[in-house]
């Protein structure tokens, strides 16, 4: 359907009619003549549909806004959150401030309160909110806090806990303070650190062992620089950590362990006790996958574990903070799983716990310091204040403390025992006894309970009456009810009877009396009367007569009767026989001895003789020694000697020496008898000869019948016989000396005098031939074999030279395998020196090193054994090298010898066999052998010493490595022994660090307070000298000048002499105070305690004139009673006014004015007793023993801390700037 529109202003000419344009959301429009002026066409369109509006419906309406689709869509924005009920293009509203929304309906997130001024902001701190983000409710405002902060805006922390802290998922740390307060802050000074095992060069002291305890070997790997277990069977390993990550960790809380862990198995069975965390007893758990890590894989995998008793963190059993916190308080082992599966092995690196120390840096907010109540001091209220306890005694810093209980005779006690530091001569745990040497009753609560004894040496004694007073604890040399006489055993004059008064001493019977007899000895004089054990003297110091032996000696009963031998022993004037009382030793006769000479000496006999013994006189010669036999004198004779004195041979020997006598050895048939002369010859028979007659005469045969003449023909053959032998004898001689003394002789007429020799022989032959004929072929072959024989002899003295060769080549042989088996152990002690230098000496070195730098260079020692260790090292290398070249040059040696050994051995055995061969030559060169057999010798005599030089050389560097060795091992037990004690120096060094600093902030605390004491001072002062013008204002009268009299005195006391000291001791303290330590708020108690009796001592003063006015009745009435007074009176008049004079000027008085002083007082003192006025006085003096007490102790306290303050000073010259170890604090 067309929709037309008429157009006016062409209306008078052409009448046309117009399409109305509306985008076919209407069918109705209408000419408008500004549209028409301003875009050329007039149709305004009506009643557009579809939420559609303008002249041609081509907009949506108001409220309204167009989708992708063409289609409008109401904005429906909210009117109270909303700007304007019209949104933008994508439908979005225009929200009021803190409204948001796409309709602007709701809060921003921190907003709250939804108006038609929009959301106010909730201001909620992002540090305390859940998840660090700012989140409230809309409509109440509250903010949502993390679990440990509060507030509306999260802006503070619940009461208990501290340090709002952004990173802290729970906003804040809980306070432990050892369960004794809730209220604590952050700590300064403290920082982050990081405690932390990267195994680079050691496994730094982790160790491992099995879940049931026993030790397991850790195995470090230098180059994947990690520690490393494995299981044998079943069983699971743990790797522990080492001392410097336990102790104590509180300072861990809530913080991360972080380590890197790789197993040996893709297949691991996790358990709940993976890690393990031991502490006070108690021990919490945690499986290897909690807090989202992963399951172990043989790929290396970081693990994180937070520290924090939350369930979300898995730790069992589930504890309470201060639970989980007292087990980091004292950590006494880590344990990380390091076997999952059965025979696994597990790899650990990187492990690092965070915490915090006492040094600059990065602050640690969240180590906390504790507001203490009342009873309770230290950073974590640990410790009890003075004047209180842990009770029960010793249960550690999580017990409460509670006041001492002293029965007012102690002020301060025993902070963990509870033991009161007793005064008053009292003691006990409360002070609910006298004290040893005292009496009374402690419990009555005044300084004056117990009195002393009187007993010696300070002994304890008894009350049984009032007046009657026994020692019960008398000395054990003392008797009677005072110890006034001397027990039985002991002697002296205790009480002056006899004289000066002496002490009772032992009596000295040296234990020679017996211990349960009584009167052993004289209770004055001490002499010994009962003295056993044959002893005798007045100390029973020495034997009997006839006794020997030490009396002193233990134990006892060494007096023992002489054992002298009568017939040896020479005897006294009186007959009797006696020994030496010492030695037992008895007199002996001549030539007699023996402790109870009852033997003979050497070379002396017939003891029963009673004249001493008398001399053997042995032949020297024939005799083996100079005795004889004790009874009969017979000497010892040597092998064939005879007689009483051994001076002849026996028969049928001879050679009477000193090798004894020899037996003829007579020939039966040739000898007239067997009876030889003194040089062995025996009487031969005619036509006999020989030593022993045993052979017949030259040219004689035949001893059995006489020896009878030989056929004449013999005669001649004799003579050719005789002149043989004698040349063959020449020649051995010649052989002999040739051989025994092989000298070379190069003479070349040799061999041409040998052949001239061999014709000589063959012509003497022809000759001898020629005389004899046939007939002397028998005699030839005689002499033949003569010569074999004398061949024979030296053939076989050649084998003998041959097997002397051999037997020096197989020694040589044996040199040389034992050398190469030295140079072999040399080679592998080389070895093993060079791994135990590259390994065990660089590793102990760079230990060394190590711990010197972690101790700060503070240690010399450390330095010098680093410096020795360094310079053995370099030592043992240089010697290494040097015996690794003298084995190499020993063994090349040794191998040249054999093989020199070895070739001259085999040229003398060619030789050898070579002689052999020749022998029967008669043109051997003879000399040419031995020169070669003699210069075989000696290079076999050359090379056994040059072997048996290098093995002993060998055996000497041998000895010096392992003397190096061993000494480098003792410097290195030396270096650890020296680091171990350099540990526990700087282990004492950090807790004086702790204590020092926390006591100097106290100090200076302190100082605030001398200001006050030292005003308090002046102000007695000022009130004591007052006081002392109204003392002189009333001596006019005599009863207030005695009453003012004691009140000057205490006073006088309290202010003049001890608060005059105690205002310099201050003024010390004001000097030395910046290195106070400890008890400063016990002095501050003390101060404020002295200062409230001291106020409460001047307000007393002011109470003087009416205590003078009373004292003024009573004297008054006492004067008007008696005369006697007022004259006691007067008298004492005199001495008050001079008392006090002297009192006026006591800044300068001494100690023995003082002393003078007193007396003076004691004597008025007894005056006024005797005038009866001591009772008015009586609470004064009270007083004034207080006041003298409290200050007294006030003194002491004072010079302790003086000398707290000097002790302090010179630890601290003494201290390094950084701290080494902490200190592991018991639950």
């Amino acid at each position: 359907m067309l929709l037309f529109y008429i157009d006016f202003a062409t209306y008078y000419l052409l009448l046309p009619v117009s399409e109305c344009n509306c985008n076919g959301f209407s069918n109705r429009c209408y000419f408008d003549e500004k549209l028409y002026e301003l875009t050329g066409h007039g149709g305004h369109c009506l009643d557009c549909t579809a939420n559609r509006d303008g002249p041609n419906c081509e907009r949506c309406r108001e409220n309204y806004y167009m989708r992708e689709d063409g289609f409008c869509i109401a904005c429906d924005c909210n009117k109270i959150g909303s700007r304007s009920l019209q949104c933008n293009s994508e439908g979005k509203c225009q929200c009021k401030s803190g409204v948001t929304g796409a309709k602007c309906d709701q809060c921003e997130v921190n907003f709250y309160d939804f108006t038609t001024q929009g959301c106010k902001t909730c201001g909620c701190l992002d540090t305390g909110s859940v998840s660090n983000q700012p989140n409230c409710d809309p409509y109440s405002g509250i903010c949502a806090c993390k679990e440990n902060v509060e507030g509306k805006q999260c802006s503070e922390c619940k009461p208990g806990y501290f340090n709002l802290d952004f990173e802290n998922e729970f906003g804040c740390t809980p306070c432990f303070c050892y369960g004794h307060s809730s209220k604590c802050n952050s700590a300064p000074g403290f920082s982050k650190y990081i405690t932390e095992s990267t195994f680079a060069r050691s496994s730094e002291r982790w160790s491992a062992e099995d879940e049931y305890g026993r030790a397991v070997e850790i195995k470090y790997d230098g180059i994947s620089q990690t520690i490393a277990v494995q299981a044998l069977g079943d069983e699971v390993v743990y790797f522990l950590a080492p001392e410097r990550f336990l102790g104590d960790q509180r300072m861990s809380y809530n913080q991360l362990l972080e380590f890197v862990l790789r197993i040996g198995d893709n297949r691991p069975i996790p358990t709940a006790t993976d890690i393990i965390l031991e502490g006070g007893g108690a021990s919490v758990t945690n499986t290897i996958f909690a807090q989202q890590n992963k399951i172990p894989t043989i790929q290396n995998q970081i693990y994180k574990f937070r520290l924090h008793e939350h369930p979300k963190y898995g730790w069992q059993p589930r504890l309470s903070a201060r639970s989980f916190i007292s087990i980091l308080t004292n950590l006494t082992s880590i344990k990380i799983k390091g076997t999952f599966t059965p025979q696994g092995v597990g790899f650990l690196d990187n492990v690092r716990i965070e915490t915090a120390s006492k040094a600059p840096g990065e602050p640690a907010l969240w180590v906390e310091s504790c507001d203490c109540p009342e009873g309770y001091v230290g950073q974590f209220c640990e410790s009890c204040a003075p004047g209180f306890r842990h009770s029960p005694a010793r249960g550690g810093p999580f017990m409460p403390c509670v006041p001492c209980d002293c029965n007012n005779h102690a002020s301060i006690c025993d902070s963990e025992t509870g033991r009161c530091i007793c005064s008053h001569n009292t003691t006990g745990e409360n002070c609910e006894l006298c004290a040893r040497g005292f009496y009374g009753n402690a419990l009555g609560g005044t300084p004056n309970d117990c009195s002393p004894c009187g007993c010696p040496r300070g002994g304890a004694c008894i009350q049984l009456d009032d007046d009657v007073i026994v020692c019960t604890e008398c000395p054990v040399e003392y008797t009677g009810p005072r110890c006034e006489l001397c027990a039985d055993g002991y002697y002296g004059d205790p009480s002056g009877r006899f004289g000066t008064p002496t002490p009772c001493r032992t009596c000295a019977c040296n234990e020679n009396v017996d211990p349960n007899g009584i009167g052993n000895c004289n209770t004055t004089t001490g002499e010994c009367l009962k003295c056993i054990y044959n002893t005798g003297g007045s100390h029973c110091e020495t034997c009997l007569p006839g006794y020997y032996g030490n009396a002193l000696a233990l134990p006892k009963g060494d007096c023992k009767p002489c054992q002298c031998y009568p017939v040896g022993t020479e005897e006294d004037p009186s007959g009797a026989i006696v020994c030496d009382q010492n030695t037992g030793v008895c007199n002996c006769k001549s030539h007699v001895l023996g402790r109870n000479c009852d033997q003979c000496e050497d070379g002396y006999y017939n003891l029963q003789s009673g004249e001493g013994c008398h001399t053997c006189n042995c032949d020297p010669i024939g005799s083996l020694n100079q005795t004889c036999n004790a009874v009969t004198g017979q000497c010892y004779c040597r092998p064939g000697v005879t007689g009483l004195r051994c001076d002849h041979c026996e028969v049928a020997k001879y050679g009477f020496s000193t090798d004894g006598c020899k037996p003829c050895e007579c020939d039966v048939i040739g000898s007239k008898n067997l009876q030889c002369d003194p040089f062995g010859q025996c009487p031969c028979l005619e036509n006999v000869e020989g030593r022993r007659c045993d052979r017949c005469k030259e040219n004689k045969y035949d001893r059995h019948r006489g020896c009878i003449d030989c056929p004449d023909c013999y005669n001649l053959v004799q003579d050719a016989s005789r002149s043989h032998n004698n040349k063959l004898n020449k020649l051995t001689e010649i052989l002999n000396e040739i051989e025994q003394k092989p000298t070379v002789i190069t003479d070349d007429q040799f061999p041409d005098e040998l052949t001239k020799l061999e014709r000589d022989v063959g012509t003497f032959y022809d000759k001898v031939k020629n005389i004899t004929g046939e007939s002397s072929i028998t005699q030839k072959v005689y002499d033949i074999r003569q010569r074999e024989k004398e061949i024979s002899r030296t053939l076989s003295e050649i084998d003998e030279n041959i097997y002397i060769v051999n037997d020096k080549n197989q020694r040589i042989e044996l040199n040389i395998d034992h050398i190469d088996h030295t140079v072999i152990e040399a080679e592998d002690k080389l070895f093993e020196i060079d791994t135990y230098l590259n390994t065990q000496g660089k590793n102990a070195l760079d230990e060394a090193v190590k711990r010197s730098q972690i101790a700060g260079q503070q240690s010399e020692n450390m330095t010098k054994i680093a410096q020795e260790a360094r310079e053995l090292a370099d030592k043992l290398e240089a010697k290494a090298d040097n015996i690794s070249l003298k084995a190499k040059d020993a063994k090349n040696k040794s191998i040249e010898a054999y093989d020199v050994a070895k070739k001259a051995n085999n040229e003398q055995t060619q030789r050898m066999d070579r002689r052999i061969k020749n022998l029967e030559v008669p043109h051997a060169d003879i000399p040419e052998l031995k020169r070669k057999s003699k210069e075989l010798r000696e290079e076999a005599y050359r090379l056994a010493n040059k072997s048996e030089e290098l093995f002993h050389d060998s055996e000497d560097l041998r000895k010096d490595v392992e003397e190096e060795v061993e000494l480098g091992r003792q410097l290195l037990v030396k270096a650890y022994d020296q680091q171990d004690e350099t540990d526990e120096l700087l282990n004492e060094i950090h807790i004086l660090i702790q204590k020092l600093r926390r006591a100097k902030k106290e100090a200076e605390e302190a100082l605030q307070t001398i200001d006050k004491i030292d005003t308090i001072i002046r102000d007695t002062q000022t009130k004591n000298y007052e006081a002392q013008q109204t003392l002189l204002d009333a001596s006019e009268n005599a009863n207030m000048a005695l009453e003012s009299a004691v009140q000057a005195d205490t006073l006088a006391k309290n202010t003049s002499d001890n608060l005059g000291k105690i205002k310099t001791e201050a003024d010390k303290l004001q000097f030395n105070s910046t290195g106070l330590i400890e008890e400063i708020d016990a002095v501050e108690d003390r101060v404020q305690e002295t200062e409230e009796r001291l106020e409460e001592l001047l307000r007393k003063g002011g109470t003087n004139d009416s205590l003078i006015n009373q004292a003024k009745d009573k004297v008054g009435g006492a004067r008007i009673g008696t005369d006697n007074v007022s004259k006691k009176v007067a008298e004492l008049l005199g001495n008050v006014n001079s008392i006090v004079d002297e009192l006026q000027n006591a800044e300068d008085i001494d100690e023995d004015e003082l002393e003078r002083l007193e007396a003076e007082i004691k004597i008025t003192e007894e005056r006024i007793k005797e005038a009866k006025l001591e009772e008015k006085l009586s609470d004064l003096q009270k007083e004034h023993i207080s006041q003298t007490n409290l200050i007294s102790q006030y003194k002491i306290d004072i010079s302790r801390l003086q000398k707290d303050v000097e002790n302090i000073a010179q630890i601290v010259a003494a201290l390094p700037d950084g701290c080494f170890r902490r200190v592991q604090l018991e639950p």
